[in-house]
């Protein structure tokens, strides 16, 4: 719980699994990102920090040494293609571009910037709306997103990394560390509560929210989170975790260097490549949603892969049924299993059920992460006994500073030093905390969170539809899909292939619904609100599946 500006190793909920803290001190907490790698650099000059895909292909792999002078160089291009502290720069590029995505990230805090990773799956509408709300002086793109970027966001700059940005105005080649830049350093930034990074998330209204964190929680996201999933010096972790996503900045990125250990950042892979690259890279940590790790699983039983260097892997975003961690440890019986539960807003620090506790607390999401604090609310904010079910609420210094121009959402969600995180839940007497449901509605689509309400407004806008409700269906593979209840319009005829097409430029292709349920009239409780617990019940006995 944070008191006093301080956090403290929630040394009460760690069970013998855990690994005792080395390097993993608070004091990281006074460090800007910039700073903590120099340290690290001091340390181990030659130890393996990053490897990561160029956007041409190749992969990239930086001591800690080296990466902190591509990180210079970055700083030092990215001035002298007049970007400036506290301007913002996006970035919108996907996993096969990683090496472009964190160099440039570290170059801009390097500089004082701050970065907004984008996810490259937006329809045109939800990428316009987080460009304006950000309003970057730059944006990091390849040259074949750069027309539609300039179309839906005039006033950037465009950095290019695959090109040179001859044929278009206000576009350069992006400044490539690897090049010999003989360009001025600019002061290295001392203050770790500058503004580091916009993270969105689907939260529960149309619009999405950009989560602000500073150096701070950055670090402190990746102080709780390496600690509780036991990483250690000269550790490889590995993850296919969307950079646009906390997951893959702050988890992946934080928690591999608060470590002192190096990141293995996985671009878009088959289950067999996923495999492939732990035994090339002889990674010792794997961390994925379930259904990834249940398809290289899968994988695993019918091909010939070396993954001996494993000795943990990770899973979050969506449970992991206990019949796949029993055959998890028959195929892989020298590795042990590890369960998280965070959220953007806390950086994503939350909970973790270590490898001892995955069968005594089945079902349970786990205990508070070291130097993190959880706490059961009621209606009115106030903290409920064990046993009593309310809102989950998270305290750490992974914990963000608010949302971005927000300040009412802002004021509702981050309260005491923490943020109340929408879903409903409860601590069994041990401090185990069960998860019971989703106040926001937010569909868990194998890792990927959709916001139903954005969906369904979406669906609001077809003249044919008069009601539509969204929720999710359960999916063998993904944990969740997106069904869609709709009430045609009077006199309207509905056509799911029109409708669907309807949907393309508006939503990104894992947010469309895949069945629809159609209906007179959507059933609703006495205050008109629609009840999707009778939908989805409806759904589950078929009785109108389209």
């Amino acid at each position: 719980m944070q008191t006093s500006g301080k956090f403290r190793h929630n040394r009460a909920n760690s069970t013998s699994d855990s690994v005792p803290m080395t390097e993993q001190q608070p004091d990281v907490l006074s460090l800007t990102v910039p700073q903590l790698l120099r340290r690290r650099a001091g340390e181990s000059p030659s130890l393996l920090a990053l490897s990561a895909r160029s956007v041409y292909g190749w992969r990239d792999r930086l001591t800690y040494a080296q990466l902190v002078e591509r990180m210079d160089v970055m700083a030092a291009g990215l001035a002298a293609e007049g970007m400036a502290p506290d301007d913002r720069i996006a970035i919108f590029l996907g996993n096969d571009a990683g090496r472009e995505c964190i160099l440039t990230s570290l170059g801009a805090l390097r500089l004082g910037a701050s970065v907004s990773p984008l996810n490259v799956r937006y329809a045109d509408e939800e990428l316009q709306h987080a460009l304006v709300l950000v309003e970057p002086a730059a944006v990091v793109c390849t040259a074949a997103d750069a027309a539609r970027i300039r179309r839906l966001f005039p006033p950037a700059m465009l950095l290019i990394v695959d090109g040179d940005g001859a044929d278009m105005e206000q576009a350069r080649r992006w400044p490539d560390p690897a090049a010999s830049l003989a360009l001025p350093m600019p002061p290295d930034p001392q203050d770790p509560m500058r503004l580091a990074c916009l993270l969105f998330t689907s939260g529960t209204t149309a619009r999405s929210k950009a989560v602000m964190h500073n150096h701070r929680t950055m670090i402190g996201a990746g102080l709780s989170c390496s600690t509780a999933l036991g990483l250690q010096r000269g550790d490889l972790y590995q993850g296919g975790w969307p950079f646009f996503t906390s997951s893959g900045l702050n988890l992946g990125c934080m928690s591999s260097w608060v470590a002192g250990g190096g990141l293995v950042f996985e671009e878009p892979l088959s289950n067999a490549g996923r495999l492939e690259l732990i035994g090339k890279e002889k990674s010792t940590f794997y961390h994925g949603v379930p259904s990834v790790i249940h398809f290289m699983i899968d994988e695993f039983s019918r091909g010939t892969y070396d993954v001996s260097s494993l000795r943990r892997i990770g899973y979050g975003g969506s449970a992991m049924p206990l019949e796949v961690v029993e055959r998890i440890d028959r195929r892989w019986p020298h590795v042990q299993q590890v369960q998280i539960y965070g959220m953007t807003e806390s950086g994503p620090s939350g909970t973790v059920l270590e490898p001892s506790m995955m069968r005594k607390k089945a079902g349970s999401i786990g205990i508070a992460m070291p130097y993190c604090g959880l706490e059961i609310l009621d209606e009115q904010g106030q903290e409920l006994p064990r046993g009593e079910t309310g809102e989950i609420f998270l305290t750490g210094p992974g914990v963000a500073t608010g949302y971005f121009r927000n300040p009412q959402a802002t004021a509702e969600a981050f309260i005491r030093g923490g943020i109340r995180t929408g879903d409903i839940g409860h601590l069994d007497p041990d401090g185990y905390l069960f998860f019971t449901d989703r106040r926001k509605d937010v569909i868990n689509r194998g890792g990927l969170k959709i916001a139903s309400i954005a969906v369904e407004e979406v669906l609001y806008r077809h003249p044919a539809i008069r009601e539509a409700a969204v929720f999710a269906i359960p999916h063998k593979d993904l944990g969740e899909d997106v069904a869609a209840a709709v009430a045609p319009a009077p006199g309207a005829t509905l056509d799911f292939d029109e409708i669907a097409a309807f949907c393309r430029d508006k939503l990104a292709d894992y947010a469309r619904p895949r069945r629809f349920i159609v209906l007179d009239e959507l059933p609703k409780n006495p205050m008109g609100k629609i009840l999707k617990a009778e939908l989805r019940e409806r759904f589950r006995k078929n009785e109108s599946g389209v």
